[in-house]
């Protein structure tokens, strides 16, 4: 299986910190794992606003194209706003086709899941004290509190896995939480590897 991981805004070593973390694990456990086509680059709070640039949508068709390659996204923070925008903007021969993992995603609680999702894993933690100060952003902002509080709408493809031991927006990825996040993740790819779409 080929996974991508997509990380965050404000990252200028391409998720290497955080979202990457995960990327030995998966490849000692027999997958693909892609640390750079869904690598968007260095994106801040004023580029994400700007809905209309023309680097913001070349950003996009390039996370569509990594999207369209891998089985499973791993996305974090601002990566889940750009990951559902790509797996929004695939074509329906891809519909139920992606297992999509959100780790404290900077999204709306009740973000619909795209059409090609099958299974979607959001773990998120009540201490995400940045996506909960997102959530305050005017002008309808595209960034939630997911990652605070979960999903909360009403599709059954979703799980949410409630964390409270990891203590911060990026803490999932810190020495003493990779393995168990990854652990989360790796559960939810089994389970979900060979589903048929709902």
């Amino acid at each position: 299986m080929n996974i991508a991981g997509l990380h965050g805004f404000n990252v200028r070593d391409g998720g290497k910190k955080t979202v990457d973390c995960v990327g030995l694990y998966a490849i000692d456990a027999g997958y693909n794992y892609d640390y750079d086509q869904a690598d968007y680059g260095y994106f801040n709070l004023w580029m994400i606003r700007l809905s209309k640039s023309e680097h913001r949508a070349n950003v996009l068709k390039r996370i569509v194209r990594a999207v369209e390659n891998s089985d499973v996204i791993i996305m974090h923070s601002n990566g889940s706003n750009f990951g559902i925008q790509a797996l929004n903007m695939l074509d329906d021969k891809y519909a139920y086709s992606k297992i999509a993992i959100h780790i404290s995603p900077a999204l709306d609680c009740d973000t619909p899941i795209p059409r090609s999702v099958k299974a979607q894993l959001v773990l998120h933690t009540p201490h995400d004290f940045w996506v909960k100060l997102s959530s305050y952003l005017l002008f309808n902002h595209p960034w939630g509190r997911m990652g605070a509080n979960g999903y909360t709408g009403f599709d059954k493809r979703n799980t949410n896995i409630r964390v409270p031991e990891v203590k911060g927006h990026s803490k999932w990825f810190h020495v003493n939480h990779i393995f168990d996040t990854w652990k989360h993740c790796n559960s939810f790819i089994k389970e979900n590897r060979n589903a048929t779409s709902l």
